[in-house]
């Protein structure tokens, strides 16, 4: 195997992050989890934990709660608290078994859990069933933002048709009552045809920008936050400066 390949298989390999003081649990858990396919880095501590994470944020965490220093209630609450990483899936690893324990875990911000003693096995159902089911919110996620992005482009087509339309309906109009022998009406006529021209061609570069930025006319949807054009504003304002430059002439 080559060296791309390798790097491409190791890529393609889900990222685990195994924090627990435990070096036993931390050996037995990287050579099971390696065997199964995974990618394994190792934290015995809170801090160790993070400071991982913001080298390479993992596929998934297998969180030790008690540690010393920075247990895991306080570790999982911070990762909730971080925005880029707050969706990050958290398997709390607990010698607590009751329900008090669990709870607390959960409410820190921990999608699952497994008390200590735990089979391998069952360890493995639990990282499949999360992974299997944040794939699934991710694909859901990117069908939402398509689909977001065609109702905008159908929107952009509508209005671009209404300013062309416009356009058209008036250099029609103004032809249909256009006279060839009079001078002064066709001078209107090719003043109106040279106006609405600059309007359409005003609409196109509209487009043509917002095309190039690869930015789109979408209210906050399906995790978008970003602020995003606004295309009737786009159109409006080059129209409001052609109209400028006219009253100028």
């Amino acid at each position: 195997m080559s060296g791309n390949e390798q790097n491409d298989t190791r890529e393609r390999q889900p990222y685990l992050l195994v924090v627990d003081d435990d070096l036993l649990i931390q050996e037995v858990l990287q050579a099971k989890l390696e065997k199964s396919g995974y990618r394994i880095e190792v934290a015995s501590d809170g801090m160790e934990a993070l400071k991982k994470i913001e080298s390479e944020i993992p596929d998934l965490i297998l969180l030790d709660i008690n540690m010393p220093g920075m247990d895991g209630y306080e570790v999982c609450r911070k990762i909730r608290e971080i925005e880029a990483i707050r969706t990050l899936p958290i398997l709390m690893l607990t010698a607590y078994g009751g329900l008090e324990h669990i709870v607390k875990g959960l409410e820190a911000g921990a999608d699952d859990y497994i008390t200590k003693p735990f089979e391998i096995e069952e360890v493995l159902v639990r990282i499949k069933s999360i992974l299997r089911m944040r794939q699934m919110e991710k694909d859901l996620r990117e069908k939402e933002t398509e689909l977001a992005k065609i109702e905008t482009i159908g929107q952009l087509m509508v209005t671009m048709a209404h300013h062309i339309n416009n356009a058209l309906t008036s250099i029609g109009g103004r032809a249909q009552s256009a006279r060839a022998d009079n001078p002064v009406s066709a001078q209107k006529l090719i003043d109106v045809c040279l106006k609405e021209t600059r309007r359409i061609n005003a609409v196109i570069k509209s487009l043509e920008d917002i095309a190039n930025h690869m930015k789109y006319s979408t209210v906050s949807y399906a995790g978008i936050e970003n602020a995003m054009i606004d295309i009737e504003k786009e159109i409006a304002l080059r129209l409001a400066e052609i109209s400028e430059d006219e009253e100028s002439d």
